[in-house]
């Protein structure tokens, strides 16, 4: 049923050529994954409380999430038979974008300021610049993901998984553009309140970190299933079991912080998504790996 949406390609494009965007665009997600453990170790140094505006867990968080996102997007690009004018347009400004943004959080830690929601001098024109920053990610990751429905040179289990990654990616910028939203309505300084909290306790930053890693998550589950003898319709049915029950992960996170509940505080509807989210998830990942017939390392297209 889902293989017949997502043809196998004539030929599979290999990983060996390496352009120069995806190339700069991998140095920057290997930079941003630096930066972020260099500074859990200067959170583990240093001390203080992971949580509020003015811990050190933003530079971290905001480090290995733009980073490994990066990485997963020119990973993703080498499918795709980019021309170098257009990887270069994609790829650069992604990157450099991204690194931007990660500058500027990383900046206002060390300057022991908050990043978001600032209203008035310099610290205002950085939070300005920053949206201008993510509003450049948010278009060059929409238009991979409209070239990934269109011209994805993989077989139909990780072509799925990868749509379905880049579209949940897609989610979380929409939930973080909602965390943006949500602050700026609140007219209140960030040392005062947790401007991303909605309602009593609806914690926003849960269900925007669930989504953006969908593009991780979901390529790995093809990657496994690629090592096994099934065949590649049964792989293609996994991938999209494992898809929904990512959804549905997303999903009750997302029905859960709207309701203005906290992440433990779980209603039946939110409670029923999870389960089910959590145990489709585990069981597409049990498949891949009871099943598994050839070593790790390998082709992910054999």
């Amino acid at each position: 049923m889902f293989s017949r949406w997502l043809p196998y390609p004539a030929k599979t494009k290999t990983l060996d050529v390496v352009t120069p965007p995806r190339r700069f665009l991998i140095v920057v997600g290997a930079v941003l994954v630096t930066s972020g453990v260099f500074h859990f170790g200067v959170f583990l140094v240093d001390g203080g409380a992971w949580g509020g505006p003015l811990s050190w867990r933003k530079p971290v968080t905001f480090g290995i999430s733009f980073g490994v996102t990066a990485l997963a997007v020119a990973w993703i690009a080498g499918f795709l038979d980019l021309r170098r004018q257009a990887g270069w347009l994609l790829l650069g400004s992604l990157g450099v974008a991204s690194a931007l943004e990660v500058a500027w959080v990383t900046l206002q830690a060390w300057r022991g300021v908050p990043s978001h929601f600032a209203r008035e001098g310099v610290d205002e024109a950085l939070f300005i610049a920053a949206g201008i920053s993510i509003a450049v990610v948010g278009v060059a990751l929409v238009v991979i993901t409209v070239l990934a429905f269109r011209r994805l040179v993989v077989p139909p289990s990780m072509a799925l998984a990868i749509r379905v990654g880049l579209l949940l990616l897609l989610v979380g910028q929409g939930l973080g553009g909602a965390i943006i939203a949500n602050g700026t309505v609140i007219d209140r300084p960030p040392l005062e309140v947790d401007l991303a909290v909605f309602g009593s306790a609806g914690a926003m930053k849960v269900p925007h970190a669930a989504a953006l890693h969908a593009v991780q998550v979901l390529p790995v589950l093809a990657w496994l299933l690629a090592r096994t003898q099934s065949s590649e319709r049964r792989r293609t049915h996994v991938v999209a079991i494992g898809a929904l029950g990512y959804g549905a992960l997303v999903a009750a996170s997302t029905v859960q912080t709207f309701s203005g509940r906290g992440p433990l505080d779980l209603s039946l509807l939110g409670a029923l998504l999870a389960v089910a989210g959590v145990s489709v998830l585990v069981a597409s990942f049990a498949v891949a790996l009871v099943t598994r017939s050839e070593p790790f390392p390998g082709n992910v297209l054999n």
